[in-house]
């Protein structure tokens, strides 16, 4: 008889202690959801996007640089430079 109740209560003990870890887990769940309804987790999102886009503002300003010298530059020099880019043959 003792051995019964004290299976009950060592039962008792550990559905409780499982039910306070499930229910831990869904507060946390619970806060997760709601920080990312608020927005919280957008600025590492944000920062990413921010850093793919200055990559690529810096690719587009070298190659507006290249653009801008092959336009103001004299003809000479650039039939010189794209003879030499098409197997070093000088032009006429």
């Amino acid at each position: 008889m003792e051995a019964i109740m004290i299976s009950i209560v060592v039962g008792i003990a550990v559905i409780m202690a499982a039910s306070v870890q499930i229910i831990r887990m869904a507060l946390a769940h619970e806060e997760k959801r709601l920080a990312l309804k608020a927005g919280v987790g957008d600025a590492a999102r944000l920062e990413q996007i921010l850093a793919a886009n200055t990559t690529e503002m810096a690719k587009l300003r070298q190659r507006v640089e290249v653009l801008e010298r092959l336009a103001t530059d004299d003809e000479r020099r650039l039939s010189y430079e794209i003879a030499g880019l098409q197997g070093g043959r000088t032009p006429a």
